[in-house]
């Protein structure tokens, strides 16, 4: 009986092992572990890119014998260019990048970039070489910078180290040159911001690929001066490009600038009775005269129509623009009209109408600038000017939704603290009203 009992329990035990290895068997050796490690093998690239560049002088095909295209690729590569782009006006300096088969060393094609965002592919085909206009493609970007100013610290010198974004340096300084004209009217950067301002602002820009941007525009800004807050926000009330608005839509421009040249220098103020250097007897002096180098652009001061452009016996070449509401200037002694300028032309404020000079009854290449009201001369330096136009009546319904939307990126423009969910929900709430935004335009 005993060993009966021995002999079934053996069975069961061996049933149980094998019923046990059936159901977890043992994992099958990794091949991977086994399989041999192959040694890195080099594989040159595909093509090969040789740079050349456009020298002072010289001509596309030149530059296209010199990489060794020339005889029938040559003729072929030229036309190919022309229907792109006349050859004679390429720029020195332009880059000529030759790609060719590493094996072979046949041209698979030839990139002549005209600017940042335009260049001429030409591809190698069955029957010659063809050509086309490649666009660099952008992304829309929106950044945002706030800072409060240290002990002699600037705006300028704040965009410039700030370190939350990635900007190249001369976007950085256009950035600053932007917010100095937005504020222009308002405040003068070299000599009203004070230690303990500060500024935020949201800033949009179409990024190429390489950082360097297209375009770009500050959508919403404010500057703390001396405890008094100055916002901007762009709205395009006119349909002309859009101008800077305050909160309750007062324009923040003038409807005047206050010199009609970037560089000011005064050399003779308005004067009812000077010297003239040139008749040699006192008279009227009834404008203001800028010193400047020959042909500086001169700067309309308005918006306006041009009501004369020719020659005016001691005013030489001169520009009379009508700006409406009985508002006259002139641009006298220029050198030359800007190309197309004629009566009836119509000028934006800050366009350039002409070009210094001392044509007339001048000794030196200066701007004689006159400012008229209702036909009498007034001084330009002193007069009060007007207003530019504020946001229409019909529109701000339409102003005053899209500066609160505007206040929510500010907000995510916020002025350096720890990280937070306050910050976060700024951030969040930013993007997705941007978001919105290009849905609605798209």
């Amino acid at each position: 009986m005993k060993i009966r009992l021995r002999v079934l329990g053996l069975a069961f035990l061996g049933v149980w092992v094998a019923g046990f290895a059936v159901a977890n068997p043992k994992p099958a050796p990794d091949p991977a572990v086994r399989a041999p490690v192959l040694e890195a093998q080099y594989a040159p690239p595909a093509e090969a890119v040789e740079a050349h560049v456009l020298g002072r002088g010289e001509t596309l095909s030149e530059v296209l014998t010199r990489a060794a295209l020339g005889g029938p690729d040559l003729s072929s590569l030229v036309l190919a260019v022309r229907e792109q782009v006349d050859p004679r006006r390429l720029l020195p300096n332009t880059s000529i990048l030759v790609r060719r088969w590493t094996e072979s060393g046949s041209p698979r094609t030839v990139e002549v970039s005209l600017n940042a965002d335009s260049t001429v592919r030409l591809s190698r085909n069955s029957v010659g070489w063809t050509g086309q206009m490649v666009v660099t493609p952008t992304v829309v970007d929106t950044v945002y910078l706030a800072a409060v100013l240290g002990e002699g610290g600037s705006i300028y010198q704040a965009v410039l180290d700030h370190p939350g974004v990635e900007l190249p340096r001369k976007e950085r300084e256009s950035l600053v040159w932007q917010l100095a004209h937005i504020y222009g009217w308002k405040l003068d950067f070299s000599r009203d911001i004070r230690s303990g301002d500060s500024f935020r602002v949201v800033y949009q820009r179409e990024a190429r690929p390489d950082g360097t941007s297209r375009a770009s525009r500050v959508l919403v800004a404010e500057i703390v001066n001396q405890n008094t807050s100055l916002p901007a926000v762009f709205y395009d009330a006119h349909g002309d490009g859009g101008d800077y608005y305050d909160e309750k839509g007062r324009s923040l421009r003038l409807q005047f600038r206050r010199y009609p040249v970037a560089y000011p220098r005064i050399t003779s103020n308005f004067n009812w009775r000077r010297y003239h250097p040139v008749l040699k007897r006192t008279r009227p002096h009834l404008g203001t005269d800028y010193g400047t180098g020959y042909g500086a652009p001169i700067l309309t001061t308005a918006d306006g129509v041009v009501s004369f452009a020719a020659w005016d016996g001691g005013y030489g070449n001169l520009v009379k623009i009508d700006h409406g509401n009985g508002y006259e200037t002139r641009y006298a002694h220029l050198s030359r009209f800007q190309k197309g300028l004629r009566r009836g032309t119509r000028v934006k404020q800050g366009e350039t109408i002409g070009y210094s000079g001392a044509t007339g009854l001048a000794t030196a290449p200066h701007l004689h600038y006159e400012f008229r009201r209702f036909g009498e001369p007034v001084d330009p330096r002193t007069v009060r000017l007007p207003a530019a136009p504020p946001v229409p009546r019909s529109q701000m319904e339409d102003f005053r939704l899209l500066t609160e939307q505007r206040a929510i990126l500010l907000s995510a423009a916020s002025l350096p603290q720890p990280e937070g969910p306050l910050r976060a929900d700024a951030l969040l709430a930013a993007d997705a009203l941007l978001e919105a935004d290009a849905l609605s335009t798209n």
